[in-house]
């Protein structure tokens, strides 16, 4: 059995023992990664690898999308919920058109609400994902 790479070993356990804050902003972190390296590569005309690295963000943002209770968080989940679903058209319609622009307004929101969450006090919350919702998007590069 081949052996993993520690530093990959290390960021499975960070996402495993991270509490539901955590690790939204985790998300928001690496959709960030994965949208500059999809601008690099719309940048460079690379467009089947700015394909990978826009399905990938969207792919994020529907993992942002479905574990979102908006019912739970009143007008702030309604409101998280019409973002989440803004920036995931944007990302569809940044692929379609190579269109880098479109890809920094998803950069600058995405921004604006990992702001929010690392700003705010740690609340608790009853309904934490279990380990197997947390692993099926990877968020690395």
């Amino acid at each position: 059995m081949p052996q993993s790479h520690p530093f990959t070993s290390y960021q499975r356990t960070n996402v495993q023992t991270a509490d539901q804050r955590t690790l939204i902003i985790m998300l928001y972190d690496g959709l960030t990664r994965i949208l500059r390296k999809a601008q690099q590569k719309i940048d460079a005309k690379d467009i089947e690898g700015a394909h990978n690295y826009l399905v990938r963000s969207r792919e994020v943002v529907g993992e942002l999308l479905a574990t979102l209770k908006p019912e739970k968080g009143g007008e702030i989940g309604h409101n998280l919920k019409r973002l989440y679903s803004y920036a995931f058209n944007r990302i569809v319609e940044a692929n379609l058109y190579k269109d880098s622009a479109m890809v920094e307004e998803v950069i600058r929101i995405m921004s604006t609400l990992r702001e929010g969450w690392a700003s705010m006090k740690q609340v608790e919350i009853s309904d934490t994902p279990n380990t197997a919702e947390r692993k099926r998007v990877s968020v690395t590069t």
